[in-house]
């Protein structure tokens, strides 16, 4: 058990101090403002404030975690050995920066609170993050920092985080539409067909034609062939590894719009499909663009009455979650866990942690019930790169993420695996699944 002695105990504290010792180290911890009762504690502890009460360890605090709102901090870079850092120690420290209070900073996302530009989505510009700008986006710096902590403390014995683990995959893939053109309408199909003629897409307007005639499959007709890859990795390996593997299709259900023109809810073939894939693998819900309350609660509640099981798993469209918009939408549904953290259009950890998380309202200042799992690629991101580079990029990310045991998920559009492009969707998916 860890004893930290800190007087002035913040809600900010209190929830990363939980989410670091008891949620990535997997240790109990207790917190004492009692100098005598610190004093007396023989096991592992350490002081965090702005002064050292003696010889004990301890770590600085930049302040942060002591303030209520948003202010614009600076982020000045240091070197801790071979990890980045930030919030640097002006004086004694037995680590050279706030650890809680970076730490804080990023799983919360605090810099996407400040003023911004943002894409055309009105999603955060990774471009504008402290991660890109200083080179760390790629590296789960909060676990890396919290495994490093861990054996500063007591030993490659303390953290979990600094023993040998397999890290846990999973394939999250987006349905915005499950057909290119069955069951779209006469207007997305007119709409294609002539952008196919003004392109000179001779071949696509030729598949476009046989498809609506049902002489050939639409070409986003993949889900088995995807599924066969689970089954054939499932069939293969051990029990162990089998649990170490997980696929979760988030399917969109709401209504037809100028932005969501896929499938309608309403095709009792487009039910009969996601419940086939629901046999195999986990499905959730994929929540409509520039959604509100009202729609989170309608999608919701259409989801479980059309597809008769418990929603759990969901996720914002694109990604679309301007902090702390769309987070701020689902606390008060029954939705738990959600799957929008990342960045479609950059590889890398928009949370810098590859471990799960509770959404911290910075507004209220309190910890939600709901779950963040943040994913640590979208292929979207890589798809334009030759098949080597999108190989290259994979590997780095995963094998940072072996590096603490984390989890790593991918992200995929349906739509990147249509067989009238040419794209390598499959080919990354099979290295992710089987590496």
């Amino acid at each position: 058990m860890i004893l930290i002695y800190c007087p002035d105990l913040t809600p900010r504290k209190q929830y990363i101090f939980k989410h670091i010792f008891r949620r990535l180290m997997k240790v109990e911890y207790e917190i004492t403002a009692e100098l005598n009762v610190f004093v007396g504690h023989e096991g592992i502890k350490f002081s965090y404030g702005t002064k050292p009460l003696g010889e004990e360890t301890f770590i600085w605090s930049h302040g942060l975690l002591d303030e209520h709102g948003i202010d614009d901090h600076d982020i000045e870079m240091i070197e801790w050995d071979d990890l980045p850092a930030f919030f640097p120690a002006p004086e004694r420290s037995d680590v050279p920066f706030d650890i809680f209070s970076a730490a804080f900073y990023l799983i919360t996302r605090y810099e996407e609170y400040l003023p911004q530009v943002k894409d055309d989505y009105g999603r955060y510009s990774p471009y504008e993050s402290a991660a890109f700008k200083n080179n760390f986006l790629k590296l789960p710096l909060i676990d890396l920092w919290v495994q490093k902590f861990g054996k500063q403390l007591h030993g490659e014995e303390l953290s979990t985080l600094s023993r040998k683990r397999d890290v846990n995959k999973l394939i999250a893939i987006e349905v915005a539409t499950f057909s290119k053109y069955k069951k779209r309408g006469v207007v997305i199909n007119a709409t294609a067909f002539l952008r196919h003629l003004r392109k000179l897409q001779l071949d696509r307007a030729w598949i476009q034609l046989k498809t609506l005639l049902n002489l050939e499959d639409d070409p986003y007709n993949n889900s088995d062939q995807i599924l066969d890859l689970v089954k054939k990795y499932r069939a293969v390996r051990s029990y162990k590894e089998r649990n170490g593997l997980e696929v979760l299709y988030f399917f969109h259900l709401g209504d037809y719009n100028d932005q969501d023109t896929g499938v309608t809810y309403k095709s009792k073939s487009y039910l009969e499909a996601i419940k086939h894939i629901a046999d195999y693998v986990k499905i959730g819900l994929r929540f409509s663009s520039n959604t509100s309350q009202k729609d989170v609660y309608k999608e919701e509640k259409r989801f479980e009455e059309l597809l008769k099981r418990p929603l759990h798993h969901t996720m914002a469209a694109h990604s679309k979650i301007a902090m702390p918009g769309h987070y701020k939408l689902l606390v008060d549904t029954k939705t738990m866990e959600d799957y929008s953290m990342g960045y479609v259009n950059e590889p890398g950890l928009r949370a810098s942690t590859s471990f799960p998380f509770y959404f911290y309202d910075l507004d209220y200042e309190v910890q939600t019930p709901l779950l963040i799992h943040p994913y640590a690629i979208h292929y979207n991101s890589i798809s334009l790169k030759m098949l080597n580079g999108q190989q290259q990029t994979l590997h780095e990310i995963l094998e940072n993420v072996k590096a603490v045991g984390g989890n790593f998920i991918a992200q995929y559009y349906y739509e990147h695996f249509d067989r009238d492009i040419k794209s390598h969707a499959f080919g990354v998916l099979e290295s992710i699944i089987n590496e």
